[in-house]
């Protein structure tokens, strides 16, 4: 009835009016095609109307160029391309949007004093705000004065890395510690609409170095930044968004974007697209594991020497987005929302086809999509999506995968609708191209359209994907062509539960990177005999390595002494032996495993032992007598007929108990021969007495027992 309806009312008037929203949409196509193949909005903004005499001849040369430079063009930057930190003076421009994780080109870098210097540009335009600062892949925070907390950055109140950053201002300031130390860098090395990062690494002793900086000067410094402020139709006020719609507008209209006059996207109809594109967007979509995300996100980086096409090609795929010309001569962003079309195209609309069919051929079509996505728990790296699988048509046809690129999506969720509807649109019931009348011009700027067609036994709902005038001879506009394929409702609804898949294992994991102890260790002394006497040595003994990368170290020194002598230890050994150790003083020692960069682990607690260069006892004392006296006792006994006898160790007890007796004289003499000592300066009362033999080392012989004397 609505056809109908149309086609009843259609008059000359109606004809007039219909061609000049014609006339004034094609000006907005003309400037929207311009515009994707590279060239900039002020040249396209002289395009109108009158210029386009013979269309089709134009649209193929400009379709062959373009397909030219898609073929030879490099690949689009991954969100992981713009983390490296290299010296490149050369580097292409880089501007951010959402959230990101970059690092940049060195603007600076020199050493002094052993301090290294170096500035990072970070990217164009202004941040939002700097949220983490990234030191290789340590997470780091700072004090006050910019200086690194966490070990082994700071450590012994130490600390070997400062850092300070500049969002990026139209009038920026320059780094203080910088210029103090580089003169020649003075004050007016602002850096004026860049945002960048100021490090110093300072001077670190050669032990630690490979620990604190193992990339030497090529340590990466990143951070994790909220990207260029833009205009947010939420709040009708510049702030952080990461609303696609937001982010769109603002590359279409920005000096480094695209370059569009303002008043492309402020007439009526374009303003109001707009702003539905804003709320759609923003819409919240329930997620598997609870909560909620804004429907369309956008997180990335674009190169100021890419092409506008191409960068808006990212931007408008990670949303289901496409620039629309508005009848009122309007730019505006059409995001994809499913409705019921209010168009209908029938036979009595449609005058002729082409390439229709039933679904795609097996070139174009898929049945697995496998996509990536910027994922902030995998490092902000473009990050494989759970594959959506169509399993029956798998079954029936074998895999037939297409690959597409979601990099600026910033999350699994996001990803996964898309790829939804990429399924669809990847095995559509009806393709084809439709060659209508004006009344086809009500399907002007919109998405869906009903097309009832009996010949083919058609009547359902298409997707628009190319609106095309037809003009004749003269700048006639004789009527418009459609290509369409057909989209079901239910490409547009989503169950979280069942459809959002598995997001991939977090990266986010804890790495011990800690030099384990060497186990098994041991200190004990061994003895070797020089000239007939026997000099005592240490032996450390140890587990094995339990790693090629660890290499195992051995130290040892005098419990009274500062220094520490080192002990070589061979490679793959289990044991090591110390110089010449002096007998009966105690030492420690200790071992701990460096790696092959030279990282070192911690020692091992200290083992000790006290070395006995003869630890045989020689035999006992014979002959032993005890006489009492006014005062004094008198021993004396004859040492044993040993060769490493030294002396007689005598003790004293007023009680019959060997255990409490007291040393109080060591006695030396030759072996074999008789000996005496006489113990004076006693008070009257009853003694006891214990003597034993002692060799060089202080190892000594079963005791002999006096038994009771008497001194008056």
């Amino acid at each position: 009835m609505r056809t109908r309806y149309i086609s009843n009312t259609l008059n000359q008037e109606d004809d007039r009016s219909l061609f000049g929203r014609a006339r004034m949409g094609l000006e907005s196509l003309v400037l929207l095609a311009v515009v994707s193949a590279g060239v900039s909005g002020a040249t396209a903004i002289a395009i109108t109307v009158g210029a386009i005499v013979g269309t089709i001849q134009i649209g193929v040369a400009v379709g062959l160029s373009y397909l030219a430079s898609s073929l030879f063009r490099p690949d689009p930057p991954k969100p992981q391309d713009v983390q490296t930190s290299v010296k490149n003076p050369v580097a292409p421009r880089v501007r951010h949007y959402g959230r990101v994780k970059p690092s940049g080109p060195w603007a600076f870098v020199e050493s002094k004093n052993g301090d290294l210097y170096k500035v990072i540009a970070l990217g164009t335009g202004q941040l939002d705000a700097i949220e983490e600062y990234w030191v290789d892949d340590n997470l780091v925070t700072l004090d006050a004065n910019g200086q690194v907390q966490e070990e082994p950055y700071h450590y012994s109140d130490k600390y070997k890395v400062r850092i300070s950053s500049r969002l990026g201002l139209p009038t920026e300031t320059s780094y203080g510690e910088l210029t103090a130390e580089f003169p020649e860098w003075d004050v007016n090395h602002r850096g004026d609409g860049v945002s960048s990062l100021f490090t110093r690494q300072l001077a670190t002793p050669s032990d630690k170095v490979t620990k604190l900086f193992p990339n030497l000067t090529n340590t990466l410094y990143r951070v994790v930044a909220r990207g260029s402020i833009v205009y947010s139709l939420g709040t009708n006020t510049s702030i952080w968004s990461e609303n696609a719609s937001d982010i769109i507008r603002d590359y279409v209209l920005h000096a480094d974007g695209m370059r569009l006059p303002q008043s492309v996207i402020n007439t009526p109809l374009a303003s109001a697209g707009w702003l539905a594109a804003y709320n759609r967007c923003n819409e919240a979509v329930t997620l598997k594991a609870g909560g909620t995300e804004k429907r369309y996100r956008i997180w990335g980086s674009y190169q100021l020497n890419e092409r506008p096409a191409d960068v808006l090609s990212r931007m408008t795929a990670v949303c289901d987005g496409r620039l629309v010309p508005t009848p009122d001569g309007g730019l505006t962003l059409d995001i994809g929302t499913w409705a019921d079309p209010v168009v209908t195209l029938d036979a009595d609309a449609i005058t002729g086809f082409s390439e229709v069919a039933r679904g795609r051929d097996v070139l174009t079509t898929a049945n697995i999509i496998r996509a990536t996505y910027t994922s902030p728990f995998h490092d902000y790296q473009s990050t494989d999506a759970d594959q959506w699988i169509d399993e029956d048509d798998v079954a029936l046809r074998g895999e037939i995968a297409k690959d597409v690129p979601f990099n600026m999506a910033p999350s699994h969720s996001q990803a996964r609708r898309l790829m939804k509807l990429e399924a669809y649109r990847a095995n559509p019931s009806w393709v084809g191209v439709f060659q209508c009348n004006l009344r086809a011009m009500a399907a002007f700027g919109k998405r869906f359209v009903r097309i009832t067609y009996p010949l083919f036994g058609i009547d359902e709902v298409f997707e628009v994907q190319d609106f095309r005038f037809n003009v004749a001879d003269g700048g006639i506009l004789t009527g418009v062509s459609l290509q369409v394929q057909s989209m079901p409702s239910q490409a547009y609804d989503w169950n979280a539960a069942a459809e959002e898949g598995t997001a991939p294992i977090s990266e986010e994991t804890t790495v011990d990177k800690t030099i384990p102890l060497p186990t098994g260790f041991s200190f004990g002394v061994s003895r070797i005999t020089v000239g007939g006497q026997q000099v005592p040595y240490g032996v450390l003994a140890f587990d094995a390595s339990p790693s090629d990368a660890l290499i195992i170290q051995g130290q040892y020194k005098k419990v009274s002494d500062a220094d520490w002598q080192v002990v070589p230890i061979s490679d793959d050994a289990t044991t090591a032996n110390t110089t010449a150790l002096s007998d009966g003083v105690q030492y420690e020692a200790q071992v701990r495993f460096i790696t092959l960069t030279g990282r070192e682990g911690a020692w091992t607690p200290s083992q000790f032992v006290t070395p006995v260069a003869d630890p045989t006892a020689p035999g006992v004392v014979t002959n032993v007598t005890k006489t009492g006296g006014a005062g004094t006792v008198d021993l004396g006994w004859k040492s044993p007929n040993s060769a490493n006898y030294v002396a007689a160790n005598i003790r004293r007890n007023t009680v019959n108990t060997e255990g409490t007796a007291v040393l109080v004289r060591t006695e030396y003499g030759p072996p074999s021969t008789n000996d005496s000592y006489q113990d004076g300066g006693l008070a009257a009362g009853t003694y006891y007495y214990w003597i034993k033999a002692a060799n060089a080392s202080g190892v000594e012989s079963a005791s002999v027992a006096t038994g009771a004397v008497t001194v008056t």
